[in-house]
């Protein structure tokens, strides 16, 4: 309901005049509101929500490095997952793949160590074995390093292979 100015009475709203004194009301009711925002307006914030949304999750889900530490620090479960050869350390005597977990280091070949034995080497290289023997033992020796893998700095998981072949490189898929 609307009050008249002039005289007090009530009208209904939307009333041109006054019912009782017939008093212009036209002047004094206050235009409709309109409500929320505009249609493009709207569009653009969904917009840019979804694009900072793929981003977000482009950032995270495009590295899954560990946490950079040195041979002495590692943990299995630092490294444990599975760990793809980088393209440029590619060699015929370097596994593709290499999964780790705390109880065994598996190559795709089929491969297996179950570490029983760890030492941390002078040149800063963890070696994990299934024996203090070293004649008998299968081993791998293996470090964190940081290096640029398609122009992005990355902490990689460097593997020796041998003299000739030196090391390859994977990143934790």
């Amino acid at each position: 309901m609307f009050n008249c100015p002039n005289c007090g009475k009530q009208n209904p709203p939307g009333a041109a005049f006054c019912s009782q004194c017939g008093y212009n009301l036209q002047m004094y009711q206050v235009p409709p509101k309109k409500s929320g925002l505009p249609v493009p307006a709207i569009v653009a914030i969904c917009v840019a929500v979804v694009v900072l949304l793929l981003g977000g999750l482009y950032v995270l889900g495009s590295n899954n490095d560990p946490e950079y530490k040195t041979a002495d620090k590692i943990e299995l479960t630092d490294i444990e997952g599975t760990w793809d050869l980088v393209g440029e350390s590619k060699s015929g005597q370097m596994t593709d793949q290499i999964k780790i977990s705390e109880d065994e280091i598996t190559t795709d070949s089929g491969a297996k160590i179950v570490p029983r034995y760890s030492s941390v080497t002078d040149g800063d290289t963890l070696v994990i074995s299934d024996s203090k023997n070293i004649f008998s033992a299968n081993m791998i020796e293996m470090r964190l390093e940081k290096r640029k893998v398609n122009n992005r700095e990355r902490v990689v998981l460097a593997v020796y292979v041998d003299d000739d072949t030196g090391w390859g490189y994977y990143i934790r898929k």
